[in-house]
């Protein structure tokens, strides 16, 4: 009896027949304490005919891998696989359970998948919220290049000095926070994402716009201009004891904040890859402290009650593809 590959499409009859399966896997105490990673390693080990193979495929140890076979064989009380020396390969019971498995496991796959994506055709709504310097950088890209993954989920962009993610569908707040905040929100879930490096933007007059690199240290003297809710994330991008020049904030957008900076009203930091976005008189160098890039970390945080699924298909793409 041949095994199709784990991914290959179960017929649609089978279906129920493979939620049965896993109901009665279940009603043995022993098997209550198969996790679903054993599961899946099995069908690595049918496909590949080889334990060591197997480990290396599924990145696991050789032997924990054959121990945790050892062990669903135990828990389903039969033969899974013939050992022999040229590999492994299934018993006739271990053939019937693969086969079985299989589909339950592409079930179980699809019925997660219409769970964070709900019904295709209807429009959603997520609203993301921000503290400003960090809707810039990768996390504008990210947010981009979900819109266009996903052209049901209608996405709203909010800045703000503390945006809290709400509660649930209706609430009065954000969906999701992409801040740089290493301050967690009580109650929130919390996803660690990617480190931006910052430079600096001076007028293209300034004394020190002719150095490729500049030291934090020499813009002790300089007035730093920043955007409402920014000036309170210095101090997690420098570090503790590191001097702060003086501070204006300002409740402008980024454009006019950096035509303030061309016009030598003062300084500001902006991600190093939007150095593209700095305007005519002004320009963007690399920022050091003791040598090292100026980095930040980027969260993304939610509640785990917020029902809006267009939040559970963001945090899916967040952590498939950005995740730290």
């Amino acid at each position: 009896m041949s095994i199709p590959r784990f991914g290959d499409s179960p017929p649609a009859s089978k279906a129920l027949k493979c939620l049965r399966f896993v109901a009665n896997l279940t009603l043995s105490r022993d098997a209550e304490s198969i996790q679903l990673a054993t599961l899946k390693y099995a069908l690595v080990v049918a496909e590949e005919g080889s334990f060591l193979r197997a480990s290396r495929r599924a990145g696991i140890d050789h032997s924990a891998l054959s121990r945790r076979i050892r062990d669903l064989e135990y828990a389903m009380g039969t033969r899974i696989f013939h050992r022999h020396a040229r590999g492994v390969g299934p018993t006739p019971a271990g053939e019937r359970f693969l086969d079985r498995l299989r589909s339950v496991l592409l079930e179980l796959d699809n019925t997660l998948t219409l769970a964070r994506t709900g019904i295709k055709d209807e429009q959603q709504r997520l609203s993301i919220g921000s503290n400003g310097m960090v809707l810039a950088g990768r996390a504008l890209d990210a947010v981009i290049e979900f819109g266009q993954c996903h052209p049901n989920v209608t996405v709203s962009l909010i800045e703000g000095s503390h945006p809290e993610p709400r509660a649930a569908l209706g609430g009065t707040e954000v969906d999701v926070t992409v801040t740089s905040s290493s301050r967690s929100t009580g109650g929130a879930f919390e996803l660690k994402l990617w480190k931006d490096t910052l430079a600096v933007v001076l007028a293209s007059s300034h004394p020190l716009a002719s150095r490729p690199v500049i030291e934090w240290s020499e813009l002790g003297q300089e007035t730093l201009l920043v955007r409402r809710g920014e000036a309170f994330l210095l101090a997690d991008a420098v570090g503790n004891g590191v001097q702060l020049p003086a501070i204006v904030e300002h409740h402008v957008s980024a454009g006019i904040l950096l035509r303030l900076v061309g016009n030598g009203l003062g300084v500001a930091l902006i991600h190093d890859g939007d150095a593209k976005s700095v305007p005519d008189g002004a320009v963007c160098r690399k920022l050091r402290i003791g040598g090292k890039p100026v980095q930040i970390s980027s969260f993304a945080r939610w509640r785990p009650d917020n029902a809006n699924p267009a939040l559970t298909v963001f945090i899916a793409f967040l952590r498939d593809r950005y995740s730290a």
